[in-house]
């Protein structure tokens, strides 16, 4: 295998191996189909996964001790995948991912967008099949912070059921004219600001020019008197 050979990370499977495995797949399916190895040999295929995955695959891989379908020269990479999607399944726990996926809220300051990105990685554990959509709706809905718009969606879904691409748009567009409107408003109170000092200097420099005047006993610009040249 050529030393410059482009890579990803090796294999780590943290706190949760299932889903490490279904990232690291993913990677590793988009690394054969970025460099056009998707249709290379099978032989070319599984060396790379060997030289990719890191130790701890390659260790249970020799402990699966594949054999070649009939018909095959060799062991194939779906067959490889395949038997690590068995083997990581045994690592799921659906109850403790939906546990965690309820637990999930939009955080103080933080985006829609990201929100959501949390709660569609999270509720891939949980194998709520037909029902994904509308847990992930709900659960929108249920931790927002936006208060008012929660309760008008609330409202809005026992009236006429509201699908979760319906939702989402929804509560992007609410994000986006208060980010519009605070921008604005923003704009308004840096004007007023600047108004007001201009308004300031330029009493502080009428006060400037005033003077309490010995000869009329009123106030008025110097030299400006009315009773200037004028006789008692």
């Amino acid at each position: 295998m050529a030393n410059n050979l482009p890579t990803i990370p090796a294999f780590e499977p943290g706190t949760n191996p299932s889903e490490s495995w279904r990232h690291w797949k993913e990677d590793f399916e988009d690394y054969l189909e970025a460099l056009r190895y998707s249709d290379a040999p099978e032989k070319t295929k599984t060396a790379l996964f060997r030289h990719l995955c890191g130790d701890e695959l390659k260790k249970q891989l020799r402990a699966f001790d594949l054999k070649p379908n009939d018909g095959c020269e060799g062991v194939t990479l779906q067959q490889v995948l395949q038997e690590f999607d068995k083997y990581f399944l045994d690592y799921q726990n659906e109850i403790f991912a939906s546990f965690k996926f309820l637990e999930i809220k939009q955080e103080q300051g933080e985006k829609f967008t990201d929100y959501y990105s949390r709660l569609r990685n999270a509720v891939v554990e949980c194998n709520y099949g037909e029902s994904q959509d509308r847990m992930l709706r709900d659960k929108i809905i249920q931790r927002l912070l936006d208060k008012a718009l929660q309760e008008r969606l609330i409202r809005e879904t026992s009236k006429k059921a509201k699908t979760l691409q319906e939702v989402i748009s929804e509560c992007k567009t609410a994000e986006n004219s208060k980010v519009q409107a605070s921008v604005m408003n923003e704009k308004l109170s840096v004007n007023a600001l600047k108004n007001f000092r201009n308004y300031r200097n330029q009493s502080k420099n009428n006060q400037k020019n005033e003077v309490n005047c010995k000869q009329c006993g009123k106030i008025h610009e110097k030299k400006k008197c009315p009773a200037y040249g004028t006789k008692c």
